[in-house]
């Protein structure tokens, strides 16, 4: 089971071409889902979703299989492709 998750908060702009604009980020490094859930609950009294307040998570790590060994690595969830090992262009740089 994944731990450690990371919690952001979009404002629904309309002025912006995806329709939401970037407001905070939240790390919870040794949190699991529920507890992330939880903290979602305590959140929304400060951005009510009546307002236009989003709130998305996903976990801060995850497992890729290494192209060459064939080994799992945990790597940062928002690791670009050109940095994880389980691309071609990796190993192609």
């Amino acid at each position: 089971m994944t731990k450690g998750y990371r919690l952001s908060v979009y404002k629904m702009d309309r002025r912006t071409k995806t329709g939401r604009r970037f407001v905070k980020r939240y790390d919870y490094p040794t949190y699991d889902e529920t507890g992330v859930r939880g903290e979602i609950i305590n959140l929304r009294s400060l951005y009510p979703q009546y307002d236009g307040w989003i709130l998305e998570y996903q976990p801060l790590t995850k497992t890729v299989v290494n192209l060459m060994s064939g080994k799992p690595v945990e790597i940062a969830y928002d690791t670009p492709g050109c940095c994880d090992p389980s691309t071609e262009t990796y190993w192609s740089m």
